[in-house]
């Protein structure tokens, strides 16, 4: 367990970076969400224990069903900037793509 929290605070430190972006808020929130996504989604394994897979399973269901959520209010809320949907695009990966509940 001790592992999966060390990676993912790792992690959450390296993405603060984004919060001193000049981004509106929800950019910056959907950004940190798709990348918390991406990351647990290298995370599960069938071999962890059975406390540490639920944690994870918990985390992939804030982060990527947050992250999927925001990416389709953002993508209407700043259709007119091309900047900044082209950021959230970006930044919309496989992981957010894939995930379903």
């Amino acid at each position: 367990m001790r592992t999966y929290h060390l990676f993912f605070i790792s992690f959450l430190l390296s993405q603060s970076a984004i919060s001193s972006e000049n981004l509106p808020k929800d950019v910056r929130n959907y950004i940190y969400n798709s990348g918390a996504c991406e990351h647990l989604g290298g995370e599960y394994d069938g071999e962890l224990p059975k406390e540490q897979k639920e944690q994870i399973i918990r985390d992939i269901d804030k982060y990527c069903g947050g992250a999927k959520k925001q990416f389709r209010i953002l993508k209407e809320k700043y259709k007119d900037n091309p900047t900044l949907l082209k950021r959230i695009k970006n930044n919309y990966n496989d992981t957010v793509d894939s995930y379903t509940k």
